[in-house]
């Protein structure tokens, strides 16, 4: 939760780029940060202002510093951000004026991030939780008379919240008033993208968004959408290449490493895909879905031995997960280890009963292990469960 706090709250376009080593801070700042390692992610941005200072260093410090409540550090650290880059501190400044219950200051520092080449949405602003402490002040109420968004600014907010909640009429009825507002205007085309994927007709949410993705400022949330439509569209390397694209571009979130082997693993790509989980989880050492997709990766390309370490390694960190033991079952049934298998898949069910494939999975372990008559019940449940495969091992060894 830290993590996403820091990511929303600091980085709304590319960053400057840090240079490899400043950029590795960075990210494992932000990891430190979110295990409530603070003293070690403080340190480690110590060092790296130390060796070249840039506003978002401090920044990301200044963010670490308030979510521990050391508002003074804090604000040390914005107002150094914003002495190299004009704008770049205010916000936090704000935030930092917000948390100390100081609502003319606040509003005074938000009012001049609003003026800045800097602003945040409303969206954001409004549910940031430290605004809300200091919302019900006459200076807050004061600011917002003021109109600081333009129309398709807010209609481009009603389409997002509508189609998040599932108002599909909604967000069609306010992108047909927007078109015909804006017509051709590049919010009106991000749009027009968000329905199309809305919709699942993601080769032509492709067309709307790759024009907006060309130039080296495109914020981030248009690539994360043309990633996730050509995700959509079956364009697996199309899709690392966009995480790649921002990877390069530094922006913050070791998460990119993931989402990348994802689609690399999609792909047919194992190998590269193994090297961004590996990367990922140098940050994250402790992260179910990065140990059971490595595990797996190297568990179905044969490397049973391989893959054991880091499946192991699942379930001692994460032994109330019904997956950890399947991923670990899968391993052995795919190296022809049935006891092992039906062992891990026995665990499994125990956490989740009604999984389908590993009742099928169990039952042909068992199978395998000349226990059918025990087998039956897993194959029988299995099926009841929709696993259609089921069908031919009921026929073969359960006829009574």
């Amino acid at each position: 939760m830290k993590k996403s706090i820091i990511l929303l709250l600091i980085f709304y376009a590319f960053p400057a780029l840090y240079g490899q080593e400043s950029y590795d801070a960075v990210l494992r700042a932000i990891a430190l940060s979110s295990l409530g390692e603070t003293e070690e992610s403080i340190s480690l941005l110590d060092k790296a202002i130390a060796v070249g200072a840039t506003a978002d260093l401090y920044l990301t410090r200044g963010e670490i510093y308030l979510n521990a409540s050391m508002t003074k550090e804090a604000v040390a650290d914005f107002m150094a951000a914003e002495r190299l880059k004009e704008g770049r501190g205010l916000y936090g400044l704000a935030r930092c004026a917000a948390a100390t219950g100081d609502a003319k200051a606040a509003s005074a520092y938000l009012e001049a991030h609003l003026r800045s080449g800097y602003k945040k949405s409303e969206p954001e602003i409004v549910l940031d939780s430290k605004m809300a402490l200091i919302s019900s002040s006459p200076e807050w109420r004061a600011l917002w008379k003021k109109e600081w968004y333009k129309g398709f600014e807010r209609k481009k907010w009603e389409i997002e919240n509508y189609l998040k909640s599932g108002q599909k009429e909604m967000a069609s009825e306010t992108y047909a008033s927007l078109a015909a507002e804006y017509p051709g205007m590049e919010v009106t085309e991000y749009c027009g993208a968000l329905m199309k994927m809305d919709a699942r007709t993601y080769a032509e949410a492709v067309k709307y968004l790759v024009p907006l993705t060309t130039g080296a400022s495109t914020p981030p949330s248009y690539l994360f959408k043309l990633a996730e439509a050509h995700a959509g569209n079956g364009d697996y390397f199309a899709a690392a290449s966009v995480y790649g694209r921002l990877i390069l571009a530094q922006y913050p979130d070791a998460k990119l490493y993931l989402q990348k082997a994802d689609m690399l693993s999609r792909a047919g790509n194992k190998k590269a895909a193994t090297a961004d989980i590996e990367k990922y989880l140098g940050y994250y050492p402790d992260d179910f879905r990065a140990l059971s997709h490595l595990g797996q990766i190297l568990a179905e390309g044969g490397d049973i031995f391989d893959a054991l370490p880091y499946l192991n390694r699942n379930i001692e960190l994460h032994p109330g997960e019904s997956e950890a033991f399947s991923l670990r079952g899968d391993a052995w049934f795919a190296g022809r280890t049935w006891e092992k298998a039906a062992e891990d898949y026995t665990m499994s069910l125990d956490l989740d009963p009604n999984n389908p494939a590993v009742n099928l999975n169990l039952g042909i372990s068992l199978i395998k292990c000349g226990k059918s008559e025990e087998a039956c019940h897993y194959l029988r449940k299995a099926k009841d469960l929709g696993e259609k495969a089921a069908t031919q091992y009921l026929s073969k060894y359960c006829i009574n």
